[in-house]
């Protein structure tokens, strides 16, 4: 099966996005004493959790259906959506309210 890069690079942009999503919020979670928008971040959170899990996923995939090499976009991406979904679990205590 030959991979698409097009697919590829549109999931790494993806991820890029949610990556800066999360750390946006994160940082007006901290700010805000609004108890409402506090449960949306959090809400969000999940979702871009979910989100970036079924991404990892898909990078699974792709890197073992697709060529041997070492060094490959669908690598980079499957490297690039762990270290997100690393980067989600390490701060899931801050939103504890």
């Amino acid at each position: 099966m030959k991979v698409s890069e097009s697919i590829i690079n549109n999931l790494l942009m993806e991820v890029d996005s949610l990556t800066c999503r999360l750390r946006s919020i994160k940082q007006s979670f901290q700010t805000t004493s609004n108890n409402r928008l506090k449960e949306r971040f959090i809400y969000e959170n999940k979702t871009i959790f979910e989100r970036v899990n079924d991404i990892n996923k898909t990078a699974l995939y792709l890197n073992k259906s697709g060529n041997d090499e070492k060094i490959s976009f669908s690598s980079l991406l499957l490297e690039k959506s762990k270290r997100t979904l690393q980067e989600i679990r390490t701060e899931s205590n801050l939103f504890f309210i």
